[in-house]
């Protein structure tokens, strides 16, 4: 059997990995990968569903070609081929390829291992603290020593990576990302822990109502909704790192203010917000949850008020929203670290 990888755009890659999900496999498979054009989120999705469709049909031999094509050059680089096996003789590892400030190859965080690492250093801080300094670790390496794209990245990279282990059920993320030359960036996250509907059902307020991924999806982006909700309790607010349900919320709003695009993909659907707010859902495939966060960074003046003002739009959005906590937590109305 033959699998063609098609160029890892957005929309075609999410296809891709729906039709992938319904091909069943009898005889030894051949993968093409000649790909002539991939974006982070594209590498990052696709090269999840192919380790977890290895895994279904793991009696199988599998065996890839690759093309002479400059997107075959850029994902090796990326570390997509060894992050698919490492005996794949193509590119580099993930997270071995950083060459300058222009990307983030395709790497795994494990969070746990971070936190006990600054234990172990002295530093008892909260696992908050640790997802923090991370995601500024990876903003300055797209900020281009701009301050304000730094506290912007920071904030997207922080409110996506630490729902990881508040909610997916695993300690392990992966990241890719790129900046381009005009100052427009596409980062994408990834886990591969519970999804986002397994989440939202492990409260029983939501149980009714998300009876599905698409359910899922589309109340994962409104205002105030989280799987940690209490009707009889509001937020922690004395708790810093309390989880409020606004980060979804927050950077598909940013996304839109920045003439950039949003992407939510969990289990067999996804949700796709354009710059004009329009929503789009679609069948895809995906084992745990992904993002992709698309911005363009040109007009981009104060990160800090946008932080705000969405966070106040997004407040009085939740007084409507049945089961949302009303208020933002501190870190999704800002930066905790300087």
């Amino acid at each position: 059997m033959r699998i063609l990888i098609p160029d890892l755009e957005t929309i075609s890659t999410l296809d891709f990995l729906s039709q992938l999900d319904n091909t069943i496999v009898d005889d030894e498979v051949n993968i093409d990968a000649s790909m002539k054009w991939v974006r982070p989120f594209g590498l990052l999705l696709a090269s999840s569903s192919l380790r977890f469709f290895r895994e279904r049909y793991s009696d199988i031999p599998f065996h890839i070609t690759v093309g002479n094509t400059q997107g075959v050059d850029y994902a090796g680089h990326m570390g997509f081929f060894k992050s698919l096996s490492d005996k794949l003789p193509i590119g580099k590892n993930p997270g071995e390829a950083y060459g300058n400030n222009n990307y983030l190859p395709i790497e795994s965080l494990n969070i746990q291992a971070l936190h006990q690492k600054e234990i172990d250093s002295g530093n008892y801080v909260e696992v908050g603290d640790v997802v923090e300094k991370e995601a500024k670790r990876l903003a300055q390496i797209l900020a281009h020593g701009d301050r304000e794209t730094l506290s912007l990245f920071t904030y997207i990279l922080r409110e996506m990576i630490r729902n990881t282990p508040e909610h997916a059920e695993t300690d392990k993320v992966w990241d890719c990302g790129q900046y381009w030359n005009d100052r427009s960036a596409e980062v994408a996250i990834l886990d591969e822990g519970i999804g986002i509907r397994r989440s939202l059902q492990k409260n029983a307020v939501h149980r009714e109502y998300v009876t599905n991924d698409e359910d899922a999806l589309r109340i994962a982006v409104k205002a105030g909704i989280s799987e940690a909700i209490s009707p009889s309790e509001r937020n922690r607010n004395s708790d810093v790192w309390s989880n409020s349900g606004f980060g979804p919320y927050m950077v598909s709003e940013i996304c839109k203010n920045l003439n950039g695009s949003f992407c939510l993909a969990s289990g067999n659907k996804y949700l796709h917000i354009n710059a004009r707010g329009t929503i789009s859902i679609g069948n895809t495939w995906v084992c745990g949850s992904a993002v992709k966060i698309t911005v363009s960074t040109r007009n981009l003046t104060n990160s800090k008020r946008i932080i705000q003002q969405l966070a106040k739009q997004g407040e009085e959005a939740a007084r409507n929203t049945r089961n949302a906590f009303k208020s933002a937590s501190r870190p999704s109305k800002g930066l905790i670290l300087d």
